[in-house]
């Protein structure tokens, strides 16, 4: 028997439940199939046997929606894929060999924003479900004495781009200090808050329960994005020193894309750090220019007195750098400023060669406003949790 085309849709949208969502919803469907073999004593012939085909089908897929598998979304990712495997499946039931193709599943008009309401949390984790921490073993280490999380916009547009980042530091003094960072659009603010530690303790804890250093060695595939989107990170430091370990032993996580993969920690994370700048105080507000369009932006380090080359940053002379160890980014001196690593050499310099010339010091350097002096040797403006100049520890 010559096969021939169908072209089909719901006349009446279809009433159906999400599994685990509230309310009810309408989906209109549409789609064709190539059938090969039919009951011609029911359907008849030529155009006769297309409308009726038609017709029946449309009559099966509120049917195909009430079998649909447990745990999969109507609406989610390989929805058509699926309904088109019930649909072969009842029409052969009815003595037709076809093979469909659904070209869309769409929600009746104006059910959008309840539907995104009630059933959008379960629709990103169809599309791109969340990474699990559960059965993660706990990683053996010393207090937790750094938590950042950072978020970098890409633009395809030229400068475009911008970049924010929280770190939390609990500091040789005992104050614990919440430095939250921005650059983009030609200016660059930095705030500091000094940090209840309770809510400081809920970090600590969060990083715990959720098995973050743990989480840190395992490799999590991340959808990978190409256009505009902002990607994220968390950067942990631990003290091991009372286990024979390092004072400073890192763990990072690269989330991708920002809101996927890793949503449910970024959210709690986000939450967390918010609480903590709400109820700090606040000991640092500084806004700087940048220097044009492109200042201060990630990537384009220099351009247009970006931040690598604005003197009126108070962070040192000569363009930024990114710590080989940690990926501190931002750094200005001698050592990193988070974790201590000293800086490495230019590629391409010639193995033993003479360290940079240190920048002639301002007569009469002042402190930066916040900033710290290093009781070892004296250099004044440091920011982060060790001296940019020798590396001494806060």
């Amino acid at each position: 028997m010559a096969v021939f085309s169908v072209k089909f849709g719901t006349p009446e949208p279809i009433p159906f439940r999400e599994h685990g969502c509230e309310g009810e919803y309408l989906a209109r469907v549409r789609g064709g199939a190539e059938v090969s073999d039919y009951d011609a004593a029911r359907f008849g012939e030529g155009a006769a046997a297309e409308a009726a085909l038609k017709k029946r089908i449309a009559e099966l897929l509120p049917d195909c929606f009430a079998r649909w598998p447990e745990g999969k979304l109507i609406m989610g990712s390989g929805n058509r894929e699926i309904l088109n495997g019930l649909l072969e499946s009842a029409l052969a039931a009815e003595g037709v060999t076809a093979k469909a193709d659904v070209r869309g599943v769409d929600l009746a008009e104006g059910q959008m924003d309840d539907y995104s309401k009630n059933c959008g949390e379960a629709l990103r984790e169809s599309l791109s479900p969340s990474v699990r921490t559960e059965g993660l073993s706990d990683e053996a280490h010393g207090p937790l004495i750094h938590f950042g999380y950072s978020r970098f916009s890409h633009s395809m547009m030229m400068g475009g781009s911008s970049s924010s980042g929280d770190e939390l530091d609990w500091n040789r003094d005992g104050s614990i200090i919440l430095t939250s960072t921005y650059s983009g659009g030609g200016k660059s603010t930095r705030f500091e808050y000094r940090v209840k530690p309770e809510l400081a303790e809920r970090v600590r804890s969060f990083v715990a329960e959720k098995h973050l250093a743990a989480l840190a060695k395992q490799k999590i595939e991340t959808p990978a994005v190409f256009d505009n989107f902002t990607s994220s990170s968390f950067r942990m430091t631990f003290d091991d020193s009372a286990l024979g370990g390092s004072p400073c032993e890192m763990a990072h996580i690269d989330c991708g894309p920002a809101g996927m993969t890793f949503r449910k920690l970024e959210d709690e994370a986000w939450e967390l750090l918010k609480a903590c700048r709400e109820a700090g105080e606040c000991v640092l507000n500084e806004e700087k220019e940048t220097g044009g369009a492109f200042g201060g932006m990630p990537g384009f380090p220099g351009m247009m007195g970006g931040i690598g080359t604005n003197p009126g940053m108070g962070m040192g002379v000569g363009a930024a750098w990114t710590c080989d160890k940690c990926g501190h980014a931002g750094n200005f001196g001698a050592f990193c400023a988070a974790c201590a690593a000293p800086r490495s050499a230019p590629a391409g310099a010639a193995s033993g060669a003479p360290a940079p010339a240190k920048p002639a010091e301002t007569p009469n350097a002042q402190p930066q406003a916040g900033g710290w002096t290093c009781s070892s040797c004296g250099h004044a403006g440091n920011t982060g949790r060790f001296c940019t100049e020798c590396g001494y520890p806060r």
